[in-house]
């Protein structure tokens, strides 16, 4: 059994044997990760989220995103041949702002509905350098790929607190998300027959609708 399965358990059993949990209050904030300890990936980051509770049962949340990566592959330089390197990487940010409303629930849960709106922005840039008819120059193209996304989605769940100021949670929703048409742009640096910058806009947009939901569990913390 994994560690992480052991863990999970554990907080199982203790939430059961705990008689009182300490829930949210007015002024309360929480911050909280997902794991999945069932699954392949048992810490699964999908999003930073934030909450202060405006009311014992009313809060207001944001959730963030942000990364990428970048990779560098080094070209061949067999018979002294120049070093061209194509470097590649991108870019993710989403933010969702939301607003939650809870119910009393019991001493340890405490259920909850509200809406947020998805707002996403997805970038990648592509360096490609390769050598000239002379096998001496180096030429390059730089490639920078952008588009946004957007979307409202409703949303219930619960948190149920295993300890004081702890809790464990889960989420499901309906939602729209709109994805632009994105916009690349190209430019060229060639040694001898100079090539003109391009900038497209793509011609095709997406609109998905339906449920939604967290394969993951929220563990969170409240404090002040």
């Amino acid at each position: 059994m994994k560690l992480l399965d052991v863990l999970f358990v554990f907080a199982v059993v203790f939430s059961l044997t705990t008689n009182y949990a300490q829930k949210q209050e007015e002024g309360s904030q929480t911050i909280e990760m997902e794991f999945s300890p069932l699954g392949s990936e048992p810490f699964k980051i999908n999003a930073l989220r934030y909450r202060y509770f405006l009311q014992d049962n009313l809060a207001v949340r944001a959730s963030l995103f942000m990364g990428g990566k970048r990779n560098t592959t080094l070209g061949d330089t067999t018979g002294g041949l120049p070093m061209t390197k194509d470097r590649t990487g991108n870019f993710d940010f989403s933010l969702r702002p939301g607003l939650e409303r809870h119910f009393d629930g019991t001493d340890k849960l405490s259920p909850y509905i509200g809406a947020e709106l998805f707002l996403g922005f997805t970038a990648s840039k592509n360096n490609s350098e390769s050598l000239w008819s002379d096998n001496k120059t180096i030429q390059t193209t730089l490639s920078k790929t952008s588009s946004t996304s957007f979307g409202p989605n409703l949303f219930m769940g619960t948190d149920f607190y295993i300890s004081d100021h702890l809790y464990l949670g889960a989420e499901l929703g309906f939602g729209l998300l709109f994805d632009g048409k994105g916009k690349t742009k190209t430019s060229y640096d060639n040694p001898e027959i100079p090539t003109e910058d391009t900038e497209t806009v793509g011609n095709t947009t997406q609109l998905n609708w339906g449920p939604n939901y967290q394969g993951t569990i929220r563990l969170g913390w409240v404090f002040k």
